[in-house]
């Protein structure tokens, strides 16, 4: 009886170990689209300052529409995510991200653009904290900083889209349709949410991570309050939301909003040449997250890797903005430069080991919310700054990032002060 009850048991521990997998890649396809949402607007700055005839202060307000509602929502889809559960969280509102991104492409003025990229972020803002969710409910605990790294990797190739595709699909097809295309995509991926994710092993009636890791046991009737108490009053969760808000904040700036405009100025590039390059730095991005997650993990080490590429990317920022070098240079440093840079994916993994393992969404959720409070405000104010010398436009991109560069140069010794968790959580 003893051994036909481990038999079972083991038919249900690779029952888990093979569907969770299912449940993760629809939820990693959602989280493509919205990096590419995230993302999009940098590549078309031109087509949507001609669309609306609106000026370089004005278009980054479009990217920023997402950033502020995603600010605004990072809190409370850590509540979403702890309390209603990833799947019915991410099915409605990736519904309402569909609508935004449908309702952009038919923007009218720019006042409904406004609008439609606000809901768009709305939609969104609950995807990646429901799949941190989701990876703590359905993964080892061991394999963490592994699995953000792959979280990281759908990312990037939601960024990669973002870029040169989105330049073809765009003279091809417009940028109207384009923008409609995704949303239409975006319900298709939201009925394979609602018909196959799992919130948990034991929806299924499997055996769930608690049970396999003998850890506490998690439920959705957590105290709000209480819990957002306990994130908030916890000084290393500021200590990482600090050193990520210069990390990830760069990476917009980088990747989805001035990155492509800065090197076509700068080196006199066609559109197309610019948006190659910056591939080069998210396949950096991409590299690291899985890279920097699995040795991380391996070596039982956070702060390390965290100190060392916070420090090599603000070095790489100052060369990108104050130094001119030769163009055949430009792939090799943007691959390091976008290596160095998503580090900010370890940000995600000790903001939830400093915290409460029950209240992984609400963790992620504050630290998100710093990082993405940096990425909508910063690109306005870089833009007014660039408007201001329209008649010189490379002093305005040099003035305009040297805000960045302050910014990164406050997180860079900030991850100095963060606290090592050896691979492990310590709350």
């Amino acid at each position: 009886m003893k051994a036909e009850n481990l038999q079972i048991k083991s038919e249900g521990v690779k029952k888990v170990e093979s569907y969770r997998w299912v449940v993760w890649s629809i939820l990693a396809a959602m989280y493509i689209f919205v990096t590419f949402h995230r993302m999009g607007t940098g590549v078309v700055k031109n087509e949507l300052q001609e669309t609306f005839n609106i000026g370089t202060a004005q278009f980054a307000n479009i990217g920023s529409m997402y950033f502020y509602a995603y600010f605004i929502m990072q809190i409370p889809s850590g509540i979403l995510a702890d309390k209603l559960g990833p799947k019915k969280t991410v099915f409605s509102f990736s519904i309402l991200a569909a609508i935004g991104s449908v309702m952009f492409g038919l923007a009218p003025n720019i006042y409904i653009a406004y609008f439609s990229r606000f809901l768009v972020g709305i939609g969104v803002s609950v995807v990646f904290i429901c799949l941190i969710k989701i990876q703590s409910r359905w993964f080892y605990s061991r394999n963490f900083g592994l699995m953000i790294g792959f979280a990281g990797l759908a990312a990037n190739l939601g960024a990669i889209i973002a870029q040169t595709p989105l330049l073809i699909a765009t003279r091809a097809i417009g940028w109207r349709n384009t923008f409609i295309y995704m949303g239409i995509a975006m319900i298709f991926f939201a009925i394979l949410t609602k018909l196959f994710v799992k919130d948990d092993p034991t929806d299924m009636g499997l055996p769930g991570m608690d049970v396999l890791e003998n850890r506490p046991v998690v439920n959705a009737n957590i105290k709000v309050g209480e819990s957002l108490k306990s994130v908030l009053l916890n000084k290393r969760t500021w200590t990482i939301s600090l050193t990520y808000i210069g990390l990830y904040t760069g990476y917009v700036v980088l990747m989805g909003t001035y990155g492509v405009s800065f090197l076509v100025q700068k080196y006199n590039l066609e559109q197309v040449q610019a948006a190659n390059y910056i591939i080069a730095a998210i396949v950096g991005s991409a590299v690291s997250g899985i890279v920097v997650g699995y040795v991380s993990d391996r070596i039982k080490n956070r702060k390390m890797p965290l100190v060392v590429l916070s420090v090599i990317n603000l070095i790489c920022w100052v060369l990108f903005i104050y130094v001119k070098m030769p163009v055949a240079m430009l792939t090799p440093f943007l691959f390091v430069f976008g290596f160095a840079m998503s580090v900010f994916t370890m940000c995600w993994t000790v903001g939830n080991e400093v915290n409460d393992m029950r209240l992984s969404g609400i963790a992620t959720g504050v630290v998100n919310c710093v990082g993405f409070l940096g990425a909508a405000v910063i690109p306005v104010v870089m833009g007014n700054i660039i408007d201001k010398y329209g008649n010189a436009p490379q002093v305005g991109y040099d003035k305009a990032f040297l805000v960045l560069v302050i910014l990164v140069a406050v997180s860079t010794v900030s991850s100095f002060l963060t606290t090592e968790t050896n691979a492990k959580n310590i709350y």
